[in-house]
């Protein structure tokens, strides 16, 4: 059942659910909520094992060469500092929901307000990532100044670096942007219903 199944049944003349009814609602609603938990759990993993592989990746190629040059190349390393500190934020974001929601399966009212709260973390997130991508531009670009200036990137290199991660964050700003924008007639909806309960 979709979050339009749930409006439509919702706002229904006829919607004086009996017990088994609203079971059935709540239910549903509870569905939804721990849909978003699972792609969240899924979206943290995945996020902390690619984190992982690259920062042990560039730890044993510095450790193998001995070539790293803190003074020089100190760009990489807040390169790398960021997305930490942005998937850091995130669990604990997550996490502070979770636990002001221990008991979103009790009522359709608890569902509702875990869901608007779940959406506004989701949101949330969109923010920070933006803002994290914003905070890279520069840091991506000083990075790949760096490199060039040490001698580890040709400039012919250093522009075709430059050139595809310019793409890639413009790409997936855009798809967070659109992500973001679906999240808010939901969030209205929402907050019409956990209105109702008030």
């Amino acid at each position: 059942m979709s979050t339009d199944d749930l409006h439509h049944a919702w706002k229904s003349p006829a919607n004086r659910p009996s017990p088994e009814a609203a079971a059935r609602e709540r239910a549903a609603f509870v569905l939804l909520l721990q849909r978003e938990y699972r792609s969240f759990r899924f979206w943290v993993i995945r996020a902390f094992s690619l984190l992982a592989v690259i920062t042990i990746g560039l730890g044993v190629s510095v450790a193998s060469k001995g070539s790293f040059d803190v003074k020089g190349e100190w760009a990489v390393l807040l390169l790398l500092a960021l997305p930490w500190v942005g998937a850091i934020g995130f669990l604990r974001r997550h996490l502070q929901h979770r636990r002001a929601h221990p008991d979103y399966n009790q009522s359709v009212a608890h569902s509702v307000r875990a869901l608007l709260d779940a959406n506004r973390a989701a949101q949330q997130r969109s923010r920070m990532l933006l803002g994290l991508f914003a905070l890279m531009a520069p840091v991506l670009a000083v990075s790949i100044w760096q490199l060039q200036q040490v001698g580890k990137a040709r400039p012919h290199e250093a522009a075709s670096l430059a050139t595809v991660m310019a793409v890639v964050m413009v790409l997936s700003s855009l798809g967070v942007y659109w992500q973001s924008r679906r999240l808010r007639p939901e969030e209205a909806w929402l907050t019409e219903l956990a209105n109702e309960f008030a």
